[in-house]
């Protein structure tokens, strides 16, 4: 099978796995969706009207994060783990597939997933009235930094596979731990935060990444600091390429071992 192939073939078998698995679909698209129509009634229905709208836009930004965090993480660690248990890597091992070319649809499953789920939070968001004041430089860095939160997730989620065992625990953990990232500096901006939680927030790549794309839609001053400067910017690629550089080692060398 050739290397192209490979990929291919691994992609399409994931992507199957995240559109007909109900929980997948539930987990990452549909409870955001929920989140983006119902808080602004329960959380901001005493906020005046005019600031409503960018609110509304923070909000569509922090889902987005949070449904490539939940694919990238939980979603991902879940299906590798359940690939584990039904024997899958033995039959693979015995075949001529590299782990590389595999892991690596693997990952376009999880970027094209996550690319339609964002696409369809944005429009609920934008029917529903959020406002993005995003040009069309800002939405190019926008996609970018959206593209390294994904990777960053995707090293998370397979590393997670590698240490965590069963299917079960893989996804329970995964959900925890995009929860505590969630609630670090996207549910709740930077500026808001504990003193003692503002630096995991600049450091962490799903809290920086989400205070990234708000600066640009939203304006620094919404955020409460400016993330684009150079040791921001380094830290959230450098930490993001390092995350997804083990996890896909440690997939490689330790999942498809014999």
């Amino acid at each position: 099978m050739s290397k192209t192939n490979q990929v291919m073939a691994s992609m399409a078998r994931s992507m199957r796995i995240f559109l007909r698995d109900k929980a997948i679909v539930g987990s990452s698209v549909l409870i955001p969706a929920v989140f983006l129509l119902l808080l602004p009634q329960v959380m901001f229905s005493d906020v005046p009207s005019q600031i409503m709208p960018a609110m509304k836009g923070y909000l569509v930004i922090a889902m987005v994060i949070l449904l490539i965090a939940s694919i990238g993480v939980s979603n991902l660690a879940g299906s590798i783990a359940s690939d584990r248990d039904h024997d899958l890597y033995s039959k693979l091992s015995s075949m001529p597939i590299s782990p590389w070319y595999e892991s690596l649809g693997r990952v376009m499953a999880v970027m094209i997933f996550s690319a339609i789920g964002s696409m369809l939070l944005i429009t609920l968001g934008l029917i529903y009235g959020a406002e993005l004041a995003l040009s069309w430089l800002d939405v190019v860095l926008a996609l970018g930094i959206g593209f390294i939160v994904a990777v960053a997730a995707v090293g998370i989620g397979m590393i997670l596979a590698c240490v965590v065992r069963s299917e079960s625990a893989a996804a329970h953990v995964g959900v925890a731990i995009v929860l505590v990232n969630y609630f670090i500096g996207v549910a709740i901006p930077y500026g808001s935060l504990p003193d003692l939680l503002k630096p995991l927030a600049r450091v962490n790549p799903i809290s920086s990444g989400n205070g990234m794309i708000a600066t640009l839609a939203l304006g620094a001053e919404y955020i409460g600091y400016n993330p684009w400067n150079v040791l921001d910017l380094g830290l959230l690629v450098g930490l993001s390429l390092m995350l997804f550089t083990v996890g896909l080692t440690m997939y490689a060398k330790l999942t498809w071992r014999r």
